[in-house]
C-alpha cells in the first residue's frame, strides 16, 4: 500500500483500537485468573446496572398494572415468577426494582464522594485554621446517629404532598456518607502533599487551584474509585432495609417494600414473594462487596503484595 508513491509500514496501517479490544480481554482475563470471585461480583453488578437501564425493555409487564383475576398465581408460562397479591407480575416488579436500588445506590455514592472530595481536598491542602474547622464541623457530623436522622428526616419528607420519596432518600444516604469519606480523602492528600513531584510543582510556582486538580486530584482518584465501590452494598441494603419499614417511596418497586408488604402478608401463601426481592437484594450486595474488595486490591497500592 502506498501514499503519494511513499510504502505505508504496516505498523501504521494497523488499526489501533484492534490492539486497545485485545489489551482489554487480557486485562479482563489476568483480573479474572486473579480474583475469580472479584470477576462474579463484576458480572452480577454489570448485570444489575444492564437490567437497571433497560427495564422497560426487559420487563415483560407493567410493575403497576393491576389484575386481581390473576392475583397469588404460581409461576407459569405467562408469569414466570408469578403474581402478587394484587395480581402485579413478581418478575416484572423485581426489574424495576432494580432500578430503584441502582439508582438511590449509585446517585447517593456519586453526590456524597463528590462534596466529600471538596472538602476533604480544601481543608487538607489549605490547612491551617480552615482544616480545623472543617474537622470540628465533621466530627460533629459524624456524630449524628445515621437511622435517627434518616427516619427524622423522610418522616418530614412524608408529610410534603408529592413529596419525591427516592430522591429524598438518595440525598438522606448521600449525607450521611459524606463525612466518613471527606476524611479518608483528607488523609490521603496529606499523603500526597508530601511526595517529591507536588513540592517540585509547588516550587515552579503553581497556583493552589492548579495543584489541586491538575496534581492532586488525579492521584487520589483510584481511592475514590474503591471507596465508592465498596459503600454501595451498604447503600443498597441501607434503601431497602428503610423500604421495608415502610420509608421508602410508597407504590413502587421496591426490593424492601415488596419484601414487607407482599412478602409477609402473603408468605404462606406465595413464598416467593419473599423470597425473590430477599436473593435480589443478597445478590447486589454480595456483588458489590466482592466486587469492590478485589478492586481495593489491584488498585489500592498499599494493598498490592499483601495478598
Amino acid at each position: 500500500m502506498t501514499a503519494a508513491g511513499f510504502p505505508i509500514p504496516a505498523e501504521v496501517v494497523a488499526v489501533p483500537s484492534t490492539n486497545a479490544a485485545v489489551a482489554v480481554v487480557r486485562a479482563v482475563g489476568h483480573f479474572a485468573r486473579r480474583k475469580p470471585l472479584g470477576f462474579i461480583g463484576g458480572l452480577l453488578v454489570a448485570g444489575l446496572v444492564f437490567t437497571a437501564l433497560f427495564a422497560p425493555l426487559l420487563a415483560p409487564y407493567d410493575p403497576n398494572a393491576i389484575d386481581l383475576r390473576h392475583r397469588l398465581e404460581a409461576p407459569s408460562a405467562s408469569h414466570w415468577l408469578g403474581t402478587d397479591g394484587a395480581g402485579h407480575d413478581v418478575l416484572s416488579r423485581l426489574i424495576y426494582g432494580t432500578r430503584i436500588s441502582m439508582t438511590v445506590g449509585f446517585g447517593s455514592v456519586l453526590i456524597s464522594t463528590i462534596g466529600a472530595t471538596a472538602i476533604g481536598l480544601i481543608a487538607a491542602y489549605i490547612g491551617g485554621w480552615v482544616d480545623t474547622a472543617v474537622q470540628q464541623v465533621v466530627s460533629a457530623w459524624i456524630a449524628m446517629p445515621d437511622l435517627i436522622v434518616l427516619i427524622t428526616f423522610l418522616g418530614i419528607v412524608r408529610r410534603i404532598p408529592d413529596a419525591n420519596l427516592t430522591l429524598a432518600l438518595l440525598l438522606a444516604l448521600a449525607f450521611l456518607r459524606t463525612a466518613g469519606t471527606s476524611r479518608l480523602v483528607r488523609s490521603v492528600v496529606l499523603e500526597i502533599r508530601a511526595r517529591p513531584f507536588v513540592e517540585a510543582a509547588e516550587a515552579s510556582g503553581a497556583g493552589t487551584p492548579r495543584m489541586m486538580l491538575a496534581h492532586v486530584l488525579p492521584n487520589i482518584f483510584p481511592i475514590l474509585l474503591v471507596s465508592a465501590t465498596v459503600a454501595l452494598p451498604g447503600t443498597i441494603l441501607a434503601e431497602a432495609s428503610l423500604s421495608f419499614l415502610g420509608f421508602g417511596p410508597a407504590g413502587t418497586s421496591s426490593w424492601g417494600q415488596m419484601l414487607s408488604v407482599e412478602g409477609r402478608e402473603f408468605f404462606t401463601k406465595q413464598w416467593g414473594l419473599a423470597v425473590y426481592p430477599g436473593l435480589c437484594i443478597a445478590g447486589a450486595v454480595f456483588g458489590f462487596n466482592m466486587f469492590g474488595d478485589a478492586l481495593r486490591d489491584v488498585l489500592d497500592p498499599r494493598l498490592r503484595g499483601s495478598r
